[in-house]
């Protein structure tokens, strides 16, 4: 159901780019076979022709315009509602999630202490209580762990 809203303005920008390539196409072939150079017509071909590229332009400026405004107000609201999300955790365990939001949803732990500026048993800590309500998942790499944000928080905060 949210991938269909997703695909809506796509599929209306290229429904009116085809739009905009078949009036193109009709009044350029309803003007040369109707509207021979000898039937005494009073607008010429070229100006038929910009004058519905213009018309064509102007459709798609302001469709762009109340798609792309729709875009931002959704953009708009969902990082108003991960922001009270957020503002659940704590200091520490909000940083730490925003900086699982920036990569994605993975990020290695020595990362997140090099980020975040916070020694290495801190971070430990930190993921361990998190990994504990299931926020995280931890992954074993070598001297570090590979860190994944949940599934379904991956799929809230990041689509």
């Amino acid at each position: 159901m949210e991938k269909n809203k997703l695909f809506r303005p796509i599929i209306l920008i290229f429904g009116l780019i085809t739009l905009f390539i078949f009036i193109i196409s009709f009044t350029v072939f309803y003007t040369t076979e109707h509207f021979s150079s000898t039937c005494g017509c009073k607008l010429p071909i070229w100006v038929i022709i910009v004058s519905v590229s213009s018309l064509g332009l102007f459709v798609g400026l302001w469709s762009y315009y109340f798609i792309s405004k729709n875009f931002i107000k959704e953009k708009r609201e969902k990082e108003k509602n991960l922001s009270k999300i957020l503002d659940f955790f704590n200091k520490d365990d909000k940083e730490i999630l925003l900086l699982f939001i920036k990569n994605k949803g993975k990020i290695n732990q020595t990362s997140i202490s090099k980020s975040l500026s916070l020694n290495k048993v801190k971070v430990s800590r930190i993921i361990s209580e998190l990994e504990k309500k299931g926020i995280l998942e931890k992954e074993k790499n070598g001297m570090t762990n590979n860190l994944i944000l949940n599934e379904e928080l991956r799929s809230l905060f990041l689509e």
